[in-house]
């Protein structure tokens, strides 16, 4: 059982969940709060099919779809149909940037990360020049993640805290939230998990009061599993526990099926085989990214599965 728990442990610390940065200029979420008793995926399809194909309508309703899928980790059926635009030139700028920005993350997921690399640069230089042209704090907020990514974490934080400075009065949930997220990545990779568990908790608080379940889900489960890293293990399983309240069945599977084996881990993590064999049982495998896998399998020797 030690040799479990130390395989665990490396597993724990390698695969460690970090929320997601979005770009901004087309939030689904925002999107589909227009028909809210639809299921957004539907409505963000039926409005792609209604616009007259390659028309500006056309472009922003297929750039939500990219949002979509991003922001639900399936990065499978995102780099599918982002893919067909990455090489193109005959594209609206924005809707060009959008998809250097959703390629070169759907690369790095995959740890293609000498093409990723090459595609968020060109993202990065078309962003900064808006926001040199527009002064748009959510274009700074970009460049950061994708310094954080993709370049230089130092460079990534000060670009934040500067941000910061300048918009720091802001009582945009949606700038805040994101502002705090992208701080706490920062602070996980540099191993300061107090001071990510503090910025997890300010995103949290920002975007709670919202009706962006599932920014509220990521933020959520970013808190949780910062929790969990930092042995607090009650208090994590409340917010996963939480987390799944908001969670749709067919949009959220993904996120569902991670935050589950948390749980279970969690609770494996803590000594008590009883509850996290049960919510191991509840994890539905299939619905797991290849790195969850790992750690599902890993769990299920622990848990003489």
């Amino acid at each position: 059982m030690i040799k479990n728990h130390l395989t665990i442990a490396i597993f724990i610390c390698i695969f460690s969940t970090l929320t997601n940065a979005s770009e901004h200029f087309s939030d689904h979420e925002q999107f589909c709060l227009q028909q809210p008793e639809k299921d957004c995926l539907v409505y963000i399809n039926e409005r792609i099919e209604q616009s007259e194909l390659h028309s500006t309508r056309w472009y922003k309703t297929k750039s939500y779809l990219f949002d979509y899928y991003y922001d639900k980790n399936d990065y499978e059926t995102l780099k599918i149909i982002v893919e067909p635009f990455a090489e193109r030139d005959d594209l609206p700028e924005v809707f060009k940037v959008q998809a250097y920005f959703y390629y070169a993350k759907a690369l790095h997921f995959y740890h293609d990360d000498e093409r990723a690399k090459i595609y968020a640069n060109k993202a990065f230089t078309d962003i900064k020049l808006m926001y040199d042209a527009f002064a748009d704090p959510m274009r700074m907020l970009e460049l950061a993640n994708l310094q954080y990514v993709f370049g230089n974490k130092e460079s990534a934080f000060q670009m934040l805290l500067k941000t910061e400075r300048k918009f720091g009065k802001s009582k945009d949930p949606i700038f805040n939230f994101e502002l705090q997220s992208n701080k706490a990545n920062i602070y996980h990779a540099y191993g300061d998990l107090e001071n990510a568990r503090e910025s997890r908790k300010k995103a949290l608080d920002w975007i709670l009061p919202t009706q962006h379940q599932g920014k509220i889900i990521v933020a959520q489960g970013n808190l949780a599993r910062t929790y969990q890293l930092l042995g607090q293990y009650d208090l994590a399983i409340k917010y996963y526990v939480d987390s799944l309240s908001y969670m749709v069945e067919g949009s959220d599977d993904i996120a569902k099926a991670a935050h589950t084996l948390r749980l279970a881990e969690i609770c494996w993590q803590a000594k008590d085989n009883q509850q996290a064999t049960k919510w191991f049982k509840t994890v539905k495998e299939s619905d797991l990214n290849r790195n969850h896998k790992i750690v599902y399998k890993q769990l299920a020797t622990a848990l003489t599965l």
